[in-house]
């Protein structure tokens, strides 16, 4: 006992030295505090990263041993997402499909074919789960989207664009209707955070590679916003993505019920999200989070907890200079006028209002008005959506365009409230509605900034949707 207690002394000593010894090199070339973050940030990944691994290697094979066919058809739907080129307005017009485009045309028009061929084979289960519940109030938009390419200003744009968000609707109609029960969806939804995980790397891997395209320049107190690479992804972007793992982590490790799970996997996914937001500088999905976060935290039955920290944080934001802190981060080097009008937001919408006015039940065209009958109107050929769920869809398709999508958002909302309610609720059942509470949070939040639900793939929305549906089809069948 004496001899191993003596070697691992040495070792401490030795880790010791080392440690002092980078110290002083670092302090050559940086600043004292720029060394000591460097040392402790790289000793706590030595210490965290190895356990992290092999954590998630487990979780991974387990994760692969269970995929199913449409496990692939979702991948194939995010990658079609993947922009490697900007193309403005009327680029568009001129080229509709460009290398490119034909690339995202291929792999969508794949997972309809297998779809399909299902059907063919008599296994298409999914067309009756297509025509059930909320799974149908959400695909009469898209097949509203495709009666309005009679009107659109761009009917080949609302055409494609409709059958592209009616595909992943089916997707996750197929999905639902070969799950035997919300167990099952438990792998769509770690393959899902998966497939984000990995563009979030993917991120940081571009911010080593090419700095100078990844950290975008912005005033402000960082200086900049982080954004994608390859494949390209806008701030806005991986904020949203950053805001869903953050909240998906935090609920897993809320989570007792999940027992056995590797802990250190989803402080690292945790911690790495929150620093991903942070430095994307995403005001939306940092407030997203924030609410997502709090409800996680509430219906985790840790009301102390949230209390608490709420307390905690007001002390802060009043009785030092952290509010004075955060406000300069929230602004993000913003004038006044900027910072009210959220970015410009306001004049998009002001503007896409009035063109509504003058079509106020038929709208320009699924997908094709805010682009093409508002913000090409004003100018602008760059942007590729009002930033805003429901007058997309409005100047899209008319003002009742949004019923089936608030339909939809409330229903999953009562569905997975009422959730928690239930006694009957087994573990893995539990785990899933804390995180799609919390996902579904975020989404909410941000559908007022984006078109994350309406716009292809949209690939959360469906999950916690399918997720929704599925406990709705549950609850049918133990009450007949």
């Amino acid at each position: 006992m004496t001899t191993i207690l003596r070697r691992e002394w040495l070792i401490f000593i030795a880790f010791a030295l080392l440690q002092a010894a980078a110290m002083v090199w670092l302090s050559s070339r940086f600043s004292a505090v720029s060394a000591a973050v460097i040392v402790v940030a790289t000793t706590a990944a030595g210490i965290v990263l190895p356990g992290a691994v092999l954590g998630s290697v487990a979780r991974i094979r387990v994760l692969f041993a269970s995929l199913r066919w449409w496990h692939a058809l979702w991948a194939m739907l995010l990658c079609s997402d993947f922009v490697f080129r900007i193309r403005d307005a009327q680029t568009i017009k001129d080229n509709p499909l460009d290398l490119w485009a034909l690339y995202r045309v291929a792999l969508v028009s794949a997972v309809g074919l297998v779809l399909l061929w299902r059907v063919a084979l008599r296994r298409g289960e999914w067309v009756n789960s297509l025509l059930s519940g909320l799974i149908l109030v959400m695909a009469l938009f898209p097949l509203a989207g495709l009666i309005s390419t009679a009107w659109s200003v761009f009917p080949a744009w609302t055409l494609y664009k409709s059958v592209e968000l009616l595909i992943d609707i089916a997707v996750i109609a197929a999905v639902v209707s070969e799950a035997s029960g919300p167990e099952d969806l438990r792998s769509l939804f770690d393959w899902t955070w998966l497939l984000f995980a990995l563009l979030q790397c993917s991120v940081w891997v571009g911010a080593l590679v090419a700095p100078q395209v990844a950290l975008e320049p912005a005033p402000g107190m960082l200086s900049f916003q982080l954004a994608g690479v390859l494949p390209s992804m806008a701030s806005n972007g991986v904020g949203h993505i950053a805001a869903v793992l953050s909240v998906v982590a935090l609920s897993r490790l809320l989570d007792r019920a999940r027992g056995g799970r590797p802990a250190l996997l989803y402080w690292l996914v945790f911690v790495s999200s929150m620093v991903t937001l942070v430095l994307s500088q995403t005001r939306s999905a940092l407030t997203a989070f924030m609410v997502g976060a709090a409800l996680v935290v509430l219906l985790s039955r840790r009301a102390v907890v949230l209390f608490t920290g709420l307390i905690a944080a007001a002390i802060l934001l009043i009785a030092t200079s952290a509010q004075s802190t955060f406000l300069e981060y929230f602004r993000r080097g913003q004038d006044a006028q900027m910072f009210d009008s959220l970015s410009g937001r306001t004049d998009w919408w002001g503007f896409a209002w009035q063109r509504l006015m003058e079509r106020p039940l038929s709208g320009y065209g699924a997908f094709a008005g805010g682009r093409f009958a508002a913000l090409e109107q004003m100018g602008d050929q760059s942007t590729s959506s009002l930033h805003n769920t429901y007058l997309e869809a409005m100047l899209g398709m008319g003002i009742f365009a949004v019923v089936p999508l608030l339909i939809c958002l409330a229903g999953t909302w009562l569905r997975l409230l009422r959730a928690f309610l239930s006694r009957a609720m087994s573990a893995v059942e539990s785990g899933l509605a804390l995180e799609a509470v919390g996902v579904l949070a975020v989404l909410t939040i941000r559908s007022m900034f984006t078109t994350d639900i309406i716009w292809h793939p949209a690939l959360p929305w469906l999950l916690i949707l399918g997720f929704g549906e599925l406990l709705r089809r549950e609850w049918r069948r133990a009450d007949v």
